[in-house]
């Protein structure tokens, strides 16, 4: 894994990139929600970036993650598989997309969907709105990159109660402009 984020870091140049390649050099444990944030939030940035095959090989750190029941753990791993999987979407690439997709789907509860459809259309966009208020002139990052990290995990699994088609345009338009954040 150090291996891997030094490369990173040796070459990406992007604040947010060599803060939280940083921050995973420092620490991190594969049992700690915190540390595993810092992993699935430094591939969020390198795909909105342009780093796609950086994002992958980030994304591949959390694949031996299991599901234990502890959703605070599963969720990061969860989101890594669908990063992975809409890359490799997006590359036309369709080898083991699949297959992440469906270890995905094997822990999540479509009859809560209701609610997280609730959370991410309502609850996001205003302390989107509230970060904006507060802090103006400035791209406030931290409520994109989780609505960005929603967004890619609602729209890669399927079946949630937001058209596809809604949830791509949020992704492209929360990357265009958290592309602009240095």
């Amino acid at each position: 894994m150090n291996e891997l984020i030094e490369r990173i870091l040796s070459f990406v140049e992007k604040k947010k990139v060599q803060s939280f390649g940083k921050k995973i050099l420092k620490k991190c444990s594969f049992k700690s929600k915190g540390d595993l944030d810092n992993v699935i939030i430094l591939a969020a940035w390198l795909y909105i970036y342009g780093y796609e095959e950086e994002a992958m090989e980030v994304c591949d750190l959390l694949s031996d993650i299991t599901f234990t029941g502890n959703y605070d753990i599963w969720d990061r791993a969860d989101f890594a598989a669908c990063l992975k999987a809409r890359i490799l979407r997006e590359k036309g690439i369709e080898e083991g997309r699949n297959e992440l997709l469906q270890r995905v789907n094997e822990h999540r509860h479509p009859e809560l969907y209701a609610n997280v459809a609730d959370y991410y259309r309502t609850t996001l966009n205003e302390n989107i709105e509230s970060d904006d208020r507060y802090h103006p002139g400035k791209v406030n990052d931290f409520w994109r990159i989780n609505k960005l990290i929603k967004a890619i995990e609602y729209r890669e699994a399927g079946g949630f109660p937001i058209p596809e088609e809604e949830l791509e345009k949020d992704i492209n338009e929360l990357v265009s402009l958290l592309k602009t954040v240095k």
